[in-house]
């Protein structure tokens, strides 16, 4: 149930959105003074609702303008769509959303004035928001996603994906080969991930005994698209946070997982543990890192936008610009030149981004394949994976938009492509 403490604490944590850029992930919920006040259960549901009123900032700006002639200051405008969310989305009980939306008003500097304004509002939204709320288009891309998004696929497509972002989404599981059981319930989808709801991961039955874990279906697509991997010797670059690290354990490979942050590869080193795994972990910058050491297998997760996680991080468009993607580009290139030497011949690479930008992915491998004529584009055979036809992109490549699989709750934008390396090359 939420609280007094708990919706002010997210307003706290949207400003820290909005206003300093900060994504939630990087918010440490013990030591954060925004959630100092918070009991466990009020910083989760702090939490929650700082999501949702991110994941619906648009529509309920649009509604508010159908109550108020004269927008009202960024704090009164915040706790009015907040209180427009639990309304019309979380379906919470008038009477507790209204007394403490006009509670939090009297708490801003000048709010008082505002106290009236607020109670009317939230209480004819109460009464007729609803209906007008299911008529409103679900909150735009920022121009510098949605203009290639557009350019890309059309604006139909556009439109598709805002709406799968507007959607809280389920929970996805990679099922460990060796211990299958016992396992939550779910729903088994094609390509062999289990999607759960709701509650804490740790009180999912199988978390103690290691039989899963916790990775979106798109992103566990490229490790199964490798087939079988039994002994082969794979470089994963840009491991953290090791969900496809312990796919390649799990697979039988010997994994060598490379990540430049210590903190990050500490939790894949606690992963790995928990579900009974191993692999040589090194903390160190792929792109300083030397080895003469070659592998069957390159795995490059590269650093990206993560504009194909959108429905998980709304607060990202309010973070993220497009002098990052810039930046990341050009990382990208770095790191796929670098991969390449690691590879021995006839050794496969693959290349993945949670990007829906081609600029992240089909533009990369495009220019890639011009810089070395000693690699080439191997085929996906999509539908020996149980992934239709129309996920194939450029290259022979995979494509996953979050329009994709509407009928099982939709899922993350992401892009794959798997290179070969020429076998007459000498190394």
């Amino acid at each position: 149930m939420d609280s007094l403490n708990s919706r002010r604490a997210a307003l706290n944590l949207i400003c820290k959105v909005t206003d300093q850029k900060i994504m939630i992930n990087s918010i440490n919920a013990d030591s954060s003074s925004e959630l100092l006040n918070c009991d466990e259960l009020e910083k989760r549901a702090a939490m929650r609702l700082t999501l949702d009123y991110l994941r619906n900032f648009g529509p309920s700006s649009t509604l508010i303008k159908l109550y108020v002639k004269k927008t009202p200051p960024k704090g009164v405008l915040n706790i009015l769509q907040l209180g427009v969310v639990e309304l019309c989305v979380n379906k919470r009980a008038a009477y507790g959303v209204v007394n403490d939306a006009v509670n939090l008003t009297h708490e801003l500097n000048g709010g008082s004035a505002f106290s009236g304004l607020v109670n009317a509002v939230l209480r004819k939204v109460a009464k007729d928001g609803s209906e007008r709320w299911s008529k409103l288009r679900p909150s735009s891309l920022p121009a510098w996603i949605a203009r290639p998004i557009k350019k890309q696929h059309g604006k139909t497509i556009q439109k598709a994906i805002e709406k799968a972002h507007s959607v809280i989404p389920p929970i996805d599981l990679t099922l460990k080969k060796s211990g299958p059981s016992p396992l939550p319930e779910g729903k088994l989808m094609p390509n062999g991930s289990l999607r759960v709801r709701g509650g804490a991961v740790s009180s999912y039955t199988g978390y103690n005994e290691g039989n899963w874990w916790v990775q979106d279906a798109a992103a566990s697509m490229p490790v199964q698209l490798l087939g079988d991997i039994s002994n082969k010797k794979i470089l994963d670059i840009c491991a953290a946070p090791g969900g496809k690290t312990m796919q390649l354990a799990d697979g039988g490979a010997c994994v060598t997982a490379l990540d430049v942050s210590e903190s990050k590869m500490n939790r894949v080193r606690q992963n790995l543990k928990r579900v009974g795994l191993k692999a040589d972990l090194i903390v160190s910058d792929a792109l300083k890192w030397h080895s003469k050491k070659k592998f069957d297998v390159v795995l490059l997760d590269a650093p990206c936008s993560a504009t194909g996680t959108i429905r998980r991080h709304p607060d990202l468009p309010f973070v993220k610009t497009e002098k990052n993607l810039a930046d990341l580009i050009n990382i990208q290139k770095r790191l796929l030149d670098c991969a390449v030497n690691y590879l021995k011949p006839g050794g496969e690479l693959i290349y993945c981004t949670c990007s829906l930008l081609f600029s992240e992915g089909e533009d990369q491998i495009e220019e890639f394949l011009l810089n070395n004529p000693n690699m080439f584009a191997s085929k996906i055979n999509l539908e020996s994976f149980g992934l239709p036809k129309e996920w194939e992109s450029l290259h022979s490549s995979l494509r996953i938009r979050p329009d994709y699989w509407k009928e099982f709750g939709a899922i993350d934008g992401f892009f794959v492509s798997k290179l070969i390396k020429n076998n007459s090359v000498k190394i």
